[in-house]
C-alpha cells in the first residue's frame, strides 16, 4: 500500500524560504525544489507554458540509484497557455537521511536528482544528536538563515560565540570540558532558539 500523500494543483505562485533545495530543471520544466516543512517534505514544480506530458509520477530513493514510486498524477500534465505549478507532499520520509527525488513525466524521461534533508524533531523544534564527546545542533525549520550561536556553561558563563549559516552545525567545537551547557541561537531577524545539552 502506498503512503498516504498530499496532491495539491494551483496556478503559478512563489515560495521564498530558507534552505531551500533545487534540481537541475527538465526541459519540459521551469523549476522543481523543495524543502523540509514540519513533518513532511515539499516539492514544487512547474512546467513551462506550452510543456505538456502524459502523467507525473514522483519517486523517491535513499541511495539515489534505487527509487520506489510515493505518488502519481493522472492525465495531461501542463498547460498549454501558461506555466502552471504542481506541489507534492511527502507525509512520510525517510528520518535523518537525505531523501532523493526525481520526477518521471509521462514518456519524456526523468529529472535530474533532488536532494532534500530531513530531520525529525520534537516539539522544540531541534534535535540534539551525541557521536562521542561532539554536540550537533539540528534545527528543523530554521526561522531565518543566519545567526549567532552563544554556549553558556551551567554558571552562566559565555564559552563560545560563532556565527553561522545552516541548519545543522557542532555546538561543542571549542567546549573541551564534560557537563551541562546552555545554547542560544539568535537570528538575523531577531528569533531566538535555546536549550540544554550534555557534553560527555
Amino acid at each position: 500500500m502506498k503512503p498516504l500523500n498530499k496532491i495539491l494543483f494551483s496556478s503559478i505562485f512563489l515560495l521564498i524560504l530558507p534552505f531551500l533545495a533545487w534540481a537541475q530543471a527538465h526541459p519540459l520544466l521551469q523549476d522543481f525544489s523543495g524543502f523540509q516543512q514540519g513533518e513532511s517534505v515539499f516539492l514544487r514544480w512547474t512546467f513551462r507554458s506550452g510543456s505538456l506530458c502524459e502523467g507525473t509520477r514522483i519517486e523517491r530513493s535513499q541511495d539515489g540509484m534505487i527509487f520506489t514510486e510515493i505518488g502519481e498524477i493522472p492525465g495531461i500534465c501542463g498547460s498549454p497557455e501558461v506555466a502552471f505549478t504542481y506541489t507534492f507532499t511527502d507525509s512520510t520520509p525517510l528520518s535523518y537521511a537525505s531523501n532523493i527525488y526525481r520526477l518521471e513525466l509521462g514518456n519524456t524521461g526523468f529529472t535530474t536528482n533532488l536532494q532534500v534533508e530531513y530531520i525529525a524533531v520534537g516539539d522544540e523544534g531541534y534535535s540534539l544528536l551525541s557521536t562521542g564527546n561532539e554536540v550537533e545542533l539540528l534545527i528543523a525549520n530554521p526561522p531565518a538563515r543566519n545567526g549567532v550561536a552563544q554556549v553558556f556553561d551551567i554558571s552562566g558563563s559565555l564559552v563560545s560565540e560563532f556565527s553561522f549559516n545552516n541548519r545543522r552545525f557542532l555546538l561543542t567545537e571549542k567546549i573541551f570540558r564534560s557537563g551541562v551547557y546552555i545554547f542560544r541561537l539568535r537570528y538575523e531577524n531577531n528569533a531566538v532558539v535555546s536549550g540544554k545539552f550534555i557534553r560527555l
